[in-house]
């Protein structure tokens, strides 16, 4: 399994809506055991597992994703860092984008 962020053209609960964009951010074991302890240490508020988000908040999503990145860095070495710098660093770059299609919120699960 694995934790994710998902943008669909309406609302989620819509039998309708469709799925138009998908990324994945962790492992959900990695997820559990450091994106979680990231996030409360980083004081991340809108960017973790169970949040929404709309394109209005990609500034701060993006300032969270710095922080997480920091974080890592700190906290983190070898593979470990790697491949959580380098999910931040694709996040960090396929959001914007993202945020130009139409579209409802982000979610992460």
């Amino acid at each position: 399994m694995s934790v994710g962020l998902y943008r669909y053209s309406g609302d989620i609960n819509d039998k309708n809506t469709e799925l138009i964009f998908s990324e994945n951010i962790s492992s959900e074991v990695f997820y559990q055991r450091y994106w979680v302890k990231a996030i409360c240490e980083s004081k991340v508020k809108l960017f973790k597992d169970g949040c929404d988000f709309d394109v209005g908040d990609l500034n701060i999503i993006m300032s969270e994703l710095n922080a997480l990145g920091a974080w890592a860095t700190e906290n983190l070495s070898g593979i470990d860092l790697k491949y959580m710098s380098e999910r931040i660093e694709n996040l960090k770059s396929v959001l914007p984008q993202a945020c130009k299609c139409k579209g409802g919120k982000f979610y992460i699960f």
